[in-house]
């Protein structure tokens, strides 16, 4: 059931001047602009082309399919505010979205989504789809494909660029209070330690290490449970500033003791351990610049956030979000040497875990999916232009012919040459006379 709409009354902003600032940058930047409240309700969108939506939303309603785009948008918006004021995003059918709060008082009260954007070449787009689980027909693919023939499209780079522009109007919208994101984290975090300061004073707690609340920390990042360990880090805070009775440079000590265990607790859970040292070396540099208790808590709370991302205990939205960054990826890499690792480390993951969320959401193995990839390319070479075996093998991203003949044959059963000679037809339908 549809949740009920923010009244125009009821908003914390100007809502005309919110649509005419979205309205603004949908003309300006050529893509859908979306005005939402906190629920989930569109407000206001300005949409000159529909980009596919349409067409996708008749196919999942042909394959009795919910596509839940509303609480698609709400994550790109709470991912937003949690990541600064910005985030890209993928929606189901793999076209792009990227998200910004509308701040007033520090709350978010609304906000603004853009796109869809197509960050690939339409054909790229239908092949990803082939492959993909969500398999669509002949009579699903044409209208599909006319629809997106109209979509706007962008480079990865002018698509971040819209989104800090996004950003902007964002700002412009609420009341300009972008910095009250740090400040407000900040404000709630001192509160939360001087209550757990008090409570130990209250209870005339022992001047001991809390060792049972670190192994409790420790579980709660390796599980990659966000919340429990930002509770947690404060408690172990309050007990810090605590037992070191105000001396900053035994504080200082203690914060880098615990920036170790927490470092440590990321590369159980599963974080990339070379990305996590670099992580640990560029943070211990850092330390000398700090001056303050306060400057030493936001020091280590960033650090334990930043830890705990790179472990991975992933809702099945972010996994898509995820899958369609590392497709995109591969797509327009495929022509070069691209690894496991290299795709893993472009969306953040450990190696051994995009293994494993990959195999989970594409139904097969990075590398299946690439060596098919591959060979789609090289069909379509070997159709339509005149370059020669060795060309077509580069041009598909095969280093050596002899491997590229192999996985050719895996998967279409014959040889590039023969392939080419057949004009891709299978020997039943070639006439033998």
């Amino acid at each position: 059931m549809e949740k009920p709409a923010i009244r125009e009354k009821e908003a914390a902003f100007d809502l005309n001047a919110a649509r005419t600032a979205a309205e603004s940058f949908a003309c300006a930047c050529g893509v859908g602009c979306a005005l939402f409240d906190t629920r989930g309700n569109r407000m206001y969108d300005k949409r000159d082309r529909d980009g596919g939506c349409a067409t996708c939303r008749a196919v999942a309603a042909r394959r009795g399919e919910e596509l839940g785009c509303e609480e698609l948008h709400l994550y790109g918006a709470f991912q937003a505010e949690r990541f600064g004021g910005r985030y890209i995003y993928f929606c189901p059918s793999g076209l792009s979205y990227f998200a910004s709060p509308i701040l007033v008082g520090g709350e978010v009260a609304g906000f603004l989504v853009g796109g869809p954007v197509l960050i690939m070449d339409v054909e790229d787009y239908l092949a990803g789809n082939t492959q993909s689980e969500r398999r669509l027909t002949d009579e699903e693919m044409e209208p599909l494909r006319i629809a997106l023939e109209q979509a706007p499209r962008a480079e990865p780079a002018r698509l971040s660029h819209m989104s800090s522009q996004l950003f902007a109007t964002a700002v412009y919208i609420g009341d300009n209070s972008n910095a009250l994101f740090a400040h407000r984290d900040a404000t709630e975090q001192q509160r939360d330690i001087g209550v757990q300061i008090q409570q130990l004073k209250i209870d005339g707690a022992a001047p001991a290490y809390p060792l049972p609340k670190e192994r409790e920390l420790v579980h709660a990042i390796t599980e990659g449970d966000q919340p429990t360990a930002r509770r947690l880090l404060n408690e172990m805070l309050g007990h810090i500033l605590f037992l070191t009775g105000g001396d900053f440079q035994l504080m200082r000590a203690r914060a880098i003791e615990l920036m170790v265990v927490i470092s440590r607790a990321a590369v159980d859970g599963g974080g990339d351990i070379d990305q996590i040292f670099d992580l640990s070396r560029r943070y211990l540099g850092e330390v000398d610049t700090l001056r303050t208790s306060e400057d030493l808590i936001f020091w280590l709370t960033r650090i334990m956030e930043r830890f705990s991302e790179l472990v991975f205990n992933l809702v099945d939205i972010k996994h898509k979000d995820i899958i369609y960054k590392a497709i995109e990826y591969i797509k327009r890499g495929y022509r070069g040497k691209i690894t496991l690792d290299d795709t893993a480390l472009h969306v953040g993951l450990s190696p051994s875990y995009f293994s494993k969320v990959f195999k989970e959401e594409m139904g097969t193995t990075f590398n299946s999916y690439l060596g098919e990839l591959r060979v789609s390319k090289s069909k379509a070479l070997l159709l339509t232009t005149d370059a020669t075996i060795v060309e077509v093998c580069e041009q598909s991203g095969f280093e050596d012919q002899s491997y590229f003949t192999k996985v050719f044959k895996k998967y279409t059963g014959v040889t590039p040459g023969r392939f080419r000679e057949r004009r891709g037809r299978p020997d039943s339908e070639i006439d033998p006379g």
